[in-house]
């Protein structure tokens, strides 16, 4: 079954990951370490990222209908092959687990008010289940479908705070220790390119309109988040840290005007974009995965995922406090070898060779 994807859906997979983790407790947190300037530390993680995007479609030019597999085995070998997609399971696992608590606390606080694990987990996993088993085209076309309905809600969101602006926000008002200290510690949520790389031979490009049909989503989705840290920190400049999801919190204002609920727009919204985003980082889990273990299909793939994030989830390894706790303290650590070094592996091979040089294995 071919599984090909346009890049104007490659781009689309990256706007839903890039809203991933953004948009509920993240500027809330950011505010914690370095007041509104929370703001510019997203500001040059998404530029740090966009250089990772720049890297895959270097590897892409190079390797134009090859599998990551083959690339790492022919020029590292299966080993280190191995090695870097196990590092991956795990990136993505927590991706996930990341993705579903906070998804989960917010619809705990908004709409149920009481604990329902069991009927979370009961709608969401088949659901992304079912997106990864019908393969990629098919939730990438779905994501394509309702894409426009995501950036209308979004930006109807931020139409609505701009109206709860007084002033702006107070910036340059953290020293650089609690900057840089802010930004390492919540890198976590970044690395929203990284998932390409285990679907570049999936992904059809030629030529350069073709890599701006990538790029120019991602973009528009940035501005979208940037637009919400700024509006966000305009409306509550004091207690920011109070207000743990910042979509709901810059519309909270208008929740019992003549207009009703309007805060409904933006539960549809978180909706929609969480489901899209455990569907693309399940989907690299299942990649990574039967990379790692190659007589064993996408099937098997999943019911190994349902099975390790059920027990993580059941010990409450993955509840929401605690991977709160990850995300500040060893997973940043983590990231140096997914968001750093990886992609400055993944430069080194995109390198054309030259002419009269022979090059070995690294490994």
């Amino acid at each position: 079954m071919k599984e090909h994807i346009s890049p104007s859906q490659a781009g689309k997979l990256c706007a839903m990951t890039i809203f991933a983790n953004k948009i509920f407790l993240l500027p809330s947190l950011m505010y914690e370490g370095a007041k509104s300037d929370g703001f510019f530390i997203a500001l040059l993680l998404y530029a740090l990222d966009f250089l990772t995007l720049i890297v895959f479609l270097l590897l892409k030019r190079k390797y134009p209908t090859q599998k990551l597999t083959e690339i790492l085995e022919k020029r590292l070998g299966k080993v280190v092959t191995k090695i870097i997609y196990i590092v991956f399971m795990v990136f993505f696992l927590f991706k996930i687990l990341l993705t579903y608590s906070v998804f989960y606390v917010y619809m705990k606080q908004q709409i149920y008010q009481d604990e329902f694990t069991f009927l979370t987990l009961v709608c969401v996993l088949p659901v992304i289940n079912h997106g990864v088993l019908l393969g990629l085209r098919s939730f990438a076309r779905t994501v394509e479908m309702y894409y426009f309905v995501v950036l209308a809600g979004f930006a109807a969101c931020l139409l609505v705070g701009l109206g709860t602006m007084e002033t702006f926000p107070h910036f340059f008002s953290s020293n650089p220790s609690a900057f840089f200290s802010t930004a390492f510690r919540y890198v976590f949520s970044f690395g929203d390119y990284l998932f390409l790389f285990f679907i570049m031979d999936k992904v059809e490009i030629d030529g350069k309109k073709d890599e701006w049909r990538i790029i120019k989503p991602a973009i528009i989705a940035v501005v979208f988040v940037l637009a919400l840290f700024f509006i966000f920190y305009a409306c509550y400049q004091v207690t920011a840290f109070m207000h743990n999801n910042a979509i709901v919190d810059i519309i909270a204002i208008f929740e019992y005007s003549a207009l009703g609920r309007i805060d409904v727009i933006a539960m549809v919204l978180v909706m929609f974009l969480c489901l899209f985003a455990l569907e693309v980082f399940h989907y690299s889990f299942c990649e990574a995965f039967c990379g790692v273990f190659k007589g064993l299909n996408r099937t098997y793939s999943v019911v190994v995922f349902d099975v390790i994030f059920l027990a993580l989830y059941i010990t409450k390894i993955g509840r929401y406090s605690t991977m709160i706790s990850y995300v500040q303290s060893w997973l940043p650590y983590f990231c140096i070898l997914t968001e750093v070094l990886f992609p400055f592996v993944m430069l080194l091979l995109s390198m054309r060779k030259k002419k009269g040089r022979k090059y070995e294995k690294v490994f």
